[in-house]
Order: structure tokens, then sequence, then C-alpha cells
């Protein structure tokens, strides 16, 4: 039964011993992979647009500026990497050169671009950062039509291939709601200077020309579903392959003893006894922590449901967790506070979780000073319940 015993705790901490929290920036750690329909994003906003033109005039900046409604939606496939697609029109001016003729027309554009959360590649993740910077490269296409020059209907459309890339600055309002201010540049190719559309062959007709499309906007964004990542806890592979070996240990243990034959003698003839109340065998639970933790992961929980179930069951048995802190991590003093929180929040989870009176679940803890497990030094990061 011992042996039971000990192999069923090995094989629960196999699965149950987790390395140290990550501290390091983003791109250093290994998230869980979010899914399909997690961490999408809306948004919708308006800004300004400024043709710069690869021939055009000196005009007056402020003649040239157009209002530009923006929406966009995309996804962040982890913290620091992901992408959009992002729809703007519009109109665009421009000017003629040899008599400053003003050019006017309809544009909308599409592009598909690549974000970079440079706050949270270089930095720790944090989804309540304020401000975060993050650049972005894409590629896209621009439609324009209803040219007018001095509103005159100059009849031409023009259909382009964009090259796009910008920074977005973030400003977190809410867990949900977010201040893009998007400030973008897009190169267009092709035969996108539309002055010769006036000139006619005197001008630069059939030319490929690279002229530029620079905006500024302002979008609200929101998050919608289900937001944020999580961090992949690992596990020490060390730590596993020894619980590993102690589990083949016991298992090769098992199997010879079931090989010795089994001699009963003969037994006497027994009456029957009046049927007595038997109380459930309590087999030892355990909760194992991550270093420097005293929270309880999920699939710690069962060592408490396990050892709820036996209190419900007997009424009159009580239980006392006791906490440590491993002595090779912190110090003594620190230990101490961090094994009291282990303790107190394991005993929450009884009374709170499964309604175990307080009076029947006591705490102790006893920070590094005591280390029950000296085989390992991380599975003294743990709780013991200890039943009465």
């Amino acid at each position: 039964m011992k042996r039971l015993s000990l192999f069923f705790i090995l094989a629960l901490a196999a699965v149950s011993i987790f390395a140290q929290e990550s501290t390091q920036a983003g791109r250093k750690v290994t998230f869980i992979r979010n899914g399909f329909w997690d961490n999408w994003f809306v948004g919708a906003g308006v800004g300004a647009n400024y043709y710069v033109k690869g021939a055009g005039s000196e005009a007056d900046f402020f003649s040239k500026l157009t209002v530009a409604p923006t929406v966009q939606v995309g996804k962040w496939y982890n913290p620091y990497f992901g992408a959009r697609l992002k729809i703007q029109g519009g109109s665009l001016h421009s000017y003629f050169n040899s008599n400053n003729t003003f050019l006017h027309g309809k544009y909308a554009s599409g592009e598909a671009d690549l974000l970079w959360n440079v706050s949270n590649y270089f930095g720790k993740y944090n989804e309540n950062r304020f401000y975060s910077f993050i650049p972005y490269v894409g590629i896209g296409a621009g439609y324009g039509w209803d040219y007018k020059a001095h509103g005159k209907d100059v009849g031409s459309k023009q259909r382009n291939f964009t090259i796009n890339g910008g920074i977005i600055n973030k400003f977190r309002l809410t867990d949900r709601l977010g201040l893009d201010i998007d400030l973008s540049a897009a190169l267009l190719k092709e035969q996108t200077d539309l002055d010769y559309v006036i000139a006619g062959a005197s001008y630069g007709k059939g030319e490929k020309t690279y002229d530029g499309l620079v905006a500024a906007s302002a979008s609200l964004v929101f998050k919608l579903g289900k937001f944020g990542f999580k961090e992949a806890v690992l596990q020490d592979q060390s730590l596993i392959d020894d619980l590993n070996g102690q589990i083949n240990r016991l298992r090769s243990e098992n199997a010879e003893l079931s090989k010795r034959p089994v001699s009963c003698p003969e037994c006497p003839e027994v009456k029957p006894q009046p049927q007595q109340v038997v109380r459930n065998v309590y087999v030892p639970n355990v909760v194992f922590f991550r270093i420097n933790s005293a929270t309880i992961d999920k699939n710690q929980e069962i060592s408490i449901y396990n050892t709820a179930e036996y209190l419900k069951n007997n009424p009159e048995a009580k239980v006392k967790v006791v906490a440590y802190a491993d002595k090779k991590t912190g110090t003594a003093a620190y230990n101490d506070k961090l094994s009291e929180k282990r303790a107190k929040n394991v005993a929450k989870a009884l009374t709170g979780k499964y309604n175990i009176d307080s009076s029947r679940v006591a705490v102790e803890w006893k920070g590094s000073s005591e280390q029950p497990y000296s085989t390992n030094n991380a599975w003294n990061r743990v709780a013991i319940f200890i039943a009465d």
C-alpha cells in the first residue's frame, strides 16, 4: 500500500513541477498559441492625406491636404507579431507644374500590413501597457477616379500597386479600447502622376513614375472576444527525468512482487458481525508551486478536490495544511512569508471553493527552515495536507 501511494504521488508530481516564471523580454519567452478567434481587433478613425508628387509643383502645403476616413481589422498571433487589413478613402489633390493646374480626384486604397509590437518584443509582455510602439510594413492597391482639373472633368481612372509602411503609437484607454495614432506612407508605382492626362504626350505619358502618399490618422481600436496571451509554463526536464526514473523503479519492484506465489492458509469460519461505519482511508495529497509563486495552478487543484471530498465523507475529520519553500531560492525571511501565502491560499480554496468549515482546516508554514524532500530541491515548493 505504501509503495502504491508513493507511486501515485510521484506520478502526480511528474506532471506538475514547473520552471521559474520568466521575467525576460517577450522575444525570449514562449507563449501559448492562441485560438483562431482570439486576439482580433477592429478600428475606425479619420486622418489627413498629403500627396507627394515625383514631378509635382511646389504648391501650398495645406492645399494638398485631404480628409481620409480609415477602417481596419486585424489579429495578433503572439504579443509582438500581428497582421491587419486597412482600408481608407477620400480624395487626393495634386498640381501640374507647367501651369499650376489644380487636379482633384476621388481615391480609395486597401493594404495588408505586418505589425511588430516593439514594446512587447524588447520589453516584458504587458497587456496593460499604456503606450506601445508598433512599426509596420505592407503591400496594397489603390484606385482613383472622377478626376477634375479646376472643376472640369478629366475622365481618367488609375489603378496602382502600393508599398506601405508606418508607425502606430498605441495608447491604452481601457482593457478593450485603445487609441492608435498612425503615421503612414505609401509609395505609388506605375503611372500615378496624373499630370499627363492634362498635358498629353508633352509630359510623361506612359512613363513609370513614383509618387508618395503620406498620412496621419487617429483611430479607436476595439479588442474582440478573448484577448491577451499566457506564458507557456515549461517543465523542468531534469526533474521530470528524475521522477520518471523513480516511477520506473517502483514499477519494476511492483512487477517482481506480483510474481511471488501467494500462500494462504485455510481461514476459520467467521461469524457475521454487525455492520460498522468505516472511515474513508486518506491518501496524502500535495500541492506543488512554481518558484517564487503562491498561486495554485489548475493542474494542482485535484489534490485540493480530493482532500475536500475526504472531509465531506468524514464529517469529524480535520486537516492541516503545512507549506514550505525551497532553501536554494530567496532569503529565510522571504521564504517564510512565501510559505505562509501558500498555506493560506490552499486553505482558502478548501473553505471558499469547496465549502469546508474553517474550523476543520488548520494552517502552518515552515519557510525553508525545513525541507520535506531531500531528493530534489524543487519538490520543496509545496503544501502538504496532513489529516487528523
